[in-house]
């Protein structure tokens, strides 16, 4: 059984979006912080073989979007939970189309709660672990933007 399976069986998704606990995949490349996409690979994996795919996923995104407040650890899982997403519609990848907008699926209020989120991450990107390391929030959200993001996710 794989780690979404698993977050499902145990009713644990949020902890699986975050990558926390058992949910927590390693990156060689990020000095070992969570890689959420793998995380996303499996769940997408997952939810392909049943039905409504689609409309599992922005359920269970949903739930963790609610689970979510004010702190840097949470806002920049968030983002990165959103790059993934556009990542592989960006290919059309498992049974993802061009036509599926995850932020477009959500309420007026769980679409200001990703702004206030992203903006709180933009305000506070030198918290975030390593952040001297990484690109400039803004060059990162260049990059959600060329993947398809149709949102400016500072200003939700």
């Amino acid at each position: 059984m794989g780690k979404f399976e698993r977050a499902v069986n145990n009713n644990e998704i949020i902890a699986f979006f975050k990558g926390e606990g058992d949910y927590f995949s390693p990156d060689e490349w990020s000095w070992g912080y969570h890689n959420f996409m793998i995380n996303w690979m499996g769940m997408m994996a997952n939810l392909e073989k049943g039905e409504n795919s689609y409309q599992l996923l922005v359920k269970y995104f949903k739930l963790y979007l609610s689970s979510l407040k004010e702190d840097v650890l949470d806002a920049w899982g968030l983002f990165n939970n959103l790059g993934c997403f556009y990542c592989l519609r960006k290919d059309n990848s498992y049974f993802l189309t061009q036509c599926d907008d995850l932020i477009s699926e959500l309420t007026a209020e769980e679409k200001k709660k990703i702004g206030v989120l992203c903006r709180y991450l933009k305000d506070n990107f030198d918290k975030v672990p390593d952040s001297a390391s990484m690109r400039p929030i803004d060059e990162q959200m260049k990059m959600v933007k060329a993947d398809g993001c149709p949102y400016d996710l500072f200003s939700l």
